[in-house]
């Protein structure tokens, strides 16, 4: 249990809808196309209404202020998706250090389990803890060029590592690091610009409503929970 799955929830019904065509969405979606169990594409990509709305605003001002456009590389997850994209970073954390491990094992190794829980919310099926992405409010997003392609961040997303850290490149001055340390915190004045909180171990998790956003924003209740 992270520290802000404390926040209660106050579930206030916001739909989860389809996100509209004319955003910048990741083709082919990545976890889609490693297998993840979606029941079928219209699952794929959703987010919760007021999430949209507000993203709608996010990619109008990158598009206006900047020469960059929003690009969404994930959104909503059903647990079931939650869990298998949980257990496959577990495995490859076991594999970088040549662990043969199992699902029945898992919790005989701690130190992974932890280092895997800085980056993948535990698919917990008990309401009081949803993962974020399974309550339509949080998202992972990019900077793209207005091609659509993806412009380089200093780490790909999900990458499980110190340099993920939103300002990991803050006090590094070489040219690339500058370039990317500039990008990053671009994205995050424009997403919290709009009333999303940024994941404090990833450079591309922002949320609205969901228990990390009540947290860092200190707020009373959380808006979204488990959908």
């Amino acid at each position: 249990m992270k520290i802000w799955n404390k926040i209660p929830i106050k579930e206030n019904g916001d739909k989860l809808i389809a996100i509209p065509s004319n955003f910048n969405l990741l083709d082919p979606h990545p976890y889609s196309h490693l297998g993840a169990p979606y029941k079928d594409k219209t699952s794929i990509w959703k987010l919760r209404e007021e999430v949209i709305n507000r993203l709608v605003k996010v990619n109008d001002y990158l598009i206006a202020k900047n020469s960059f456009n929003l690009l969404i590389y994930d959104s909503w997850r059903p647990l079931e998706v939650q869990e298998f994209l949980f257990n496959r970073a577990f495995f490859l954390e076991c594999e970088k250090l040549d662990i043969n491990a199992s699902l029945k094992n898992m919790k005989f190794y701690p130190s992974i389990l932890k280092e895997v829980e800085k980056f993948w919310a535990y698919p917990s099926f008990d309401s009081v803890c949803p993962p974020p992405h399974s309550t339509g409010g949080a998202l992972d997003v990019c900077l793209s060029d207005k091609d659509g392609t993806l412009v380089e961040m200093g780490s790909k997303v999900d990458q499980m590592d110190e340099t993920s850290n939103p300002d990991f490149y803050e006090n590094i001055k070489n040219e690339d690091a500058i370039i990317w340390n500039t990008r990053r915190n671009l994205l995050k004045k424009v997403m919290n610009k709009f009333g999303f909180a940024q994941h404090p171990n990833e450079w591309w998790h922002f949320s609205y409503g969901d228990q990390l956003w009540a947290w860092k924003n200190k707020k009373k209740y959380a808006l979204y929970g488990r959908i």
